[in-house]
């Protein structure tokens, strides 16, 4: 299949953008043994940064989900579109609605506007939201195919913006660290616990309940460290102390870094996200592909990929970092935190992986090649 890849950043080379979904769903397509060819446009151009400034004057942000950002970014595309089979767009709702061609078109996304306003986004005036909800209805009746990676966002798109439900599908996400077997990460020796915390966001990933949490577990007598990476500017009081590894930003597209961030998953027992808003987040598709369970929060989308007592648990959005250790600390006993990592692995393979993915994409995509 020639496939037409539209991506604000080169997909064959960018691990980082996007959380690495552009450049791991590249990776799957040639896998699949697909003729991928990116299809780029003018992002962050001159009069693209002009256009977004006064948008944002005059109607206070969201640049990227308006219908003068898609006639932007549309008109700079100069690929003949005709020549593939389907077009791919993941994200980019402005170029999904705005795009006029007859190839079908792919889109793949991970939440709604209706979602995200007051969820991830606060502050935006009326005309804004109005804006982005026209614009992605726009996206929803252009596209010949919308995916979704969790069932929260597909549900919102038929409920809220009145998607033809024979369009949608729910696709999950995978891990872009391992494209194989689950690999077992570290086995808790009894000795020392190892907790990690990967997130950029440290407020809204909830970082201070991890770092608490890891404090009261040492108190009950738990030796437990914790391994933080994502974050740029951790600050001091949390990086200095004694049971905190701090591992800093780590840069995927940097050879260095991107092998200290295996490392880090290798060497750790459980991962730990007390996240407080979340679409579909790949680092619980990277913990799968570990076999290492997951403690999280009952929000957004993460029941699609964190399933209690399967891979590990979700907690409301009230509990506290005590109730985290609690959790934590009966899965020391009787052998269920090993449980919890045997399933995680089996929950990778038949979800997470890349040869689950790929069955999925040639079920989905039957109709396009015949």
């Amino acid at each position: 299949m020639r496939i037409g890849y539209v991506s604000p950043t080169n997909p064959f080379t960018d691990r980082t953008a996007w959380s690495g979904t552009y450049y791991t769903f590249c990776k799957l397509f040639q896998a699949e043994g697909d003729s991928v060819e990116w299809v780029s446009y003018k992002n962050g151009g001159i009069f693209d940064k002009i256009s977004g400034k006064v948008f944002r004057l005059l109607f206070g942000g969201l640049y990227d989900h308006s219908q003068l950002a898609g006639h932007v970014h549309v008109s700079s595309i100069k690929q003949d579109l005709t020549k593939f089979d389907v077009l791919f767009i993941p994200g980019q709702v402005d170029i999904a609605a705005e795009l006029r061609t007859t190839t079908p078109i792919i889109y793949y996304t991970d939440g709604t506007v209706p979602l995200m306003v007051g969820y991830y986004w606060f502050g935006l005036s009326s005309h804004v939201i109005n804006d982005a909800k026209l614009l992605e209805k726009k996206a929803m009746t252009n596209a010949s195919f919308l995916w979704f990676s969790l069932q929260w966002a597909a549900q919102s798109a038929i409920k809220d913006l009145m998607a033809n439900p024979v369009k949608v599908s729910v696709f999950p996400f995978v891990s872009g660290i391992n494209n194989d077997q689950a690999i077992h990460a570290s086995k808790y020796d009894g000795k020392t616990l190892r907790l990690l915390f990967s997130g950029v966001d440290w407020e809204r990933k909830g970082g201070q309940i991890a770092v608490d949490t890891a404090r009261i577990l040492n108190k009950r007598g738990i030796a437990t460290e914790l391994t933080i990476c994502g974050v740029r500017n951790l600050s001091k009081h949390v990086s200095s102390l004694p049971f905190v590894h701090n591992l800093g930003f780590l840069n995927k597209n940097d050879p260095k870094d991107r092998q200290r961030y295996l490392h880090a998953w290798q060497e750790s027992n459980i991962f730990i996200l007390p996240t407080r808003a979340e679409c579909a987040g790949i680092v619980f598709c990277e913990a799968a592909s570990f076999g290492m369970p997951v403690i999280t929060t009952e929000t957004g989308g993460t029941s699609s990929y964190v399933v209690s007592g399967e891979n590990g648990e979700r907690l409301p959005l009230s509990a506290t970092a005590s109730d985290y250790a609690d959790v934590i600390g009966k899965w020391l006993v009787g052998g269920k935190l090993g449980a919890l990592s045997t399933k995680a692995a089996h929950l990778y393979a038949e979800q997470y992986s890349w040869h689950a993915w790929e069955q999925h994409f040639q079920q989905q995509t039957k109709e396009i090649e015949e």
